[in-house]
């Protein structure tokens, strides 16, 4: 874990950086430390394909330990994952899942032949189901510790696979949702959904396109005046 979160800080003092230098504010200050840290990036050795992916940037790169720490810590052993794409949250959740002796079920309407192929690369194969759908027509009757959702980014379909799947959700589960800066209708789908529900607690990401994490069963304190 400490290996992941010195990764992410090395590249998020380089992305300020270059910022910086963008903008015309060349900080100095920012300039040494950074350039320290990247060179010891550089030595790190990756030791298995998450660590990896934590390496390469890409639209979800800075979010995947996020996801990764919280199916571990909160022993969500049944994962439930709408949208697969490349398979870069779908690693996330295996790695996890591999972990704790969890499964991973991810739904795309697409084949996501890179993903499988990295699944099967890496020996993960056997905590993967992997099913080509439309989510939203998929007879689905199990439980759910973590309910992922990265899909069309639409508002109504957004709404309806919240729907359609967090009553599936155990009491204690999660739900997060990814692109709700880079798509602002995934977050109204969202506060649509929450309107009116006191069990659930929703903590916001507004970097790498935006991660919202939503806690199920854990009922908000009422607010005393005084």
């Amino acid at each position: 874990m400490k290996g992941y979160l010195r990764m992410y800080r090395v590249f998020n003092n380089l992305k300020f950086l270059i910022l910086a230098l963008l903008l015309g504010k060349k900080n100095l200050s920012m300039v040494k430390p950074a350039l320290f840290e990247y060179k010891k990036l550089l030595q790190f050795r990756p030791m298995n394909i998450l660590e990896s992916y934590l390496q390469r940037p890409s639209d979800i790169w800075e979010h995947l330990v996020t996801l990764y720490m919280l199916t571990v810590e909160f022993d969500l052993k049944t994962v439930l994952e709408l949208g697969t794409a490349e398979g870069e949250s779908t690693i996330a959740f295996l790695q996890a899942t591999k972990k704790i002796g969890g499964k991973v079920y991810s739904i795309d309407i697409n084949p996501c032949l890179e993903a499988q192929k990295i699944v099967e690369s890496n020996g993960l194969q056997d905590r993967w189901t992997f099913i080509q759908n439309d989510d939203l027509q998929v007879n689905w009757e199990k439980k759910i510790d973590h309910l992922f959702i990265d899909t069309s980014h639409e508002f109504q379909h957004t709404l309806n696979e919240l729907k359609k799947y967090e009553t599936y959700v155990r009491n204690g589960g999660i739900i997060s949702l990814h692109d709700i800066i880079t798509f602002p209708s995934v977050m109204k789908a969202v506060n649509e959904f929450l309107r009116g529900r006191n069990d659930l607690r929703v903590y916001k990401y507004l970097h790498n396109n935006g991660l919202v994490i939503i806690f199920k069963g854990h009922s908000i304190p009422k607010q005393t005046t005084k």
